[in-house]
């Protein structure tokens, strides 16, 4: 849930950073050895981690899950529902607003 919650906030910060006109690579904390790299976007996300941290540990305290909520897949990767993929989004983009 985490790695796919990270995923949407990366989604998110990316947008934003090139909307409001910035060079995604151009970052300062994150290594630039692979020039297709979003450094930028990955410095932004760093701030908000906790926020996203945040709405999956109160998903995980307020839910109770089952075998239908998670999908493995025959190379032994284990995947997120549709359901509970939703639930994760919905709880994200909630944080994300009231901390934005």
């Amino acid at each position: 849930m985490l790695n796919y919650a990270y995923s949407l906030l990366e989604a998110h910060v990316r947008i934003c950073v090139i909307a409001d006109g910035y060079d995604p690579a151009r970052g300062m904390l994150h290594s630039r050895v692979d020039p297709d790299s979003q450094s930028f976007v990955f410095d932004m996300m760093e701030p908000l981690r906790p926020v996203v941290d945040r709405a999956v540990l109160k998903l995980v305290r307020e839910e109770t899950f089952s075998g239908a909520d998670f999908v493995l897949q025959q190379n032994g990767v284990c995947r997120l529902s549709p359901e509970l993929a939703r639930r994760v989004v919905q709880g994200v983009n909630l944080e994300l607003q009231t901390a934005g």
